[in-house]
């Protein structure tokens, strides 16, 4: 922990020193930036709610289908089936799904439009770690468990699941990471609320300002995340 408090010190006192150096407005003070957040906080905090949601749930939405998918391109029983769902997950992850926005809203609206994207960007790493984390596991094991008569339920459930949860969650932190870039992109779309439509809104006004109090106020939001999620997996994985 102190590894991370002297880097998050030595970053602060490097943008004061920039900015000193600099003396443009469009890099103010790191001091200004923190009075104007404290003055400011009402509007933030309104804002950071609504990002907030959106992020949970598309990261919800991504983790249930991503889960499902992932298992089933690698465990479904129809092995052809299971191929072409692997396939076609491989094959649709290097789209740049951003680019996708524009239909979206025409198939969606403006709010769900937005979660869905989120939603979409969110399943890949989700669906790919468990792709790739529920083929490592300990073979001798499933055998064992075969010969005493259990079957693929039993092999995924008390073999596959328990080695592959490091590698779940690792995809399920990417996942929260990546819901939080593209909150900035699906929210600057269409301004309504949230902190990506702030910093986009202050940005245009050049309230640099507010756009800096909104980018450290979601990067908190996600880095608290991030320590939450590596909270949850010591408690979920004590052997590891």
């Amino acid at each position: 922990m102190k590894y991370y408090i002297t880097a998050l010190v030595a970053l602060f006192i490097l943008w004061q020193i920039l900015a000193y150096v600099i003396n443009k407005p469009y890099l103010p003070l790191f001091t200004d930036v923190v009075i104007y957040m404290a003055e400011d906080a009402q509007i933030l905090l309104r804002n950071l709610v609504a990002t907030l949601a959106r992020v949970f749930i598309s990261v919800a939405i991504a983790l249930v289908i991503g889960f499902v998918g992932g298992l089933a391109a690698t465990w479904l029983s129809e092995r052809v089936s299971a191929n072409l769902l692997r396939a076609a997950i491989l094959l649709t992850y290097p789209i740049p799904h951003v680019a996708l926005l524009p239909i979206l809203l025409h198939l969606f609206g403006i709010e769900t439009s937005k979660i869905v994207l989120m939603s979409l960007i969110a399943f890949y790493p989700i669906a790919l770690s468990v792709m790739e984390w529920t083929q490592r596991f300990p073979r001798d094991l499933a055998t064992l468990i075969h010969i005493m008569g259990g079957g693929r339920r039993d092999i995924v459930k008390y073999v596959v699941m328990p080695s592959a949860l490091p590698g779940i969650l690792t995809g399920l932190k990417i996942a929260f990471n990546t819901a939080y870039s593209v909150s900035f992109i699906a929210e600057s779309l269409a301004l309504t609320d949230g902190l990506g439509a702030l910093i986009y809104d202050s940005w245009h006004r050049l309230d640099y300002l507010q756009m800096y109090a909104a980018i450290l106020t979601l990067s908190g939001a996600g880095v608290a995340t991030y320590a939450l999620m590596s909270l949850l997996e010591r408690k979920l994985i004590k052997w590891a």
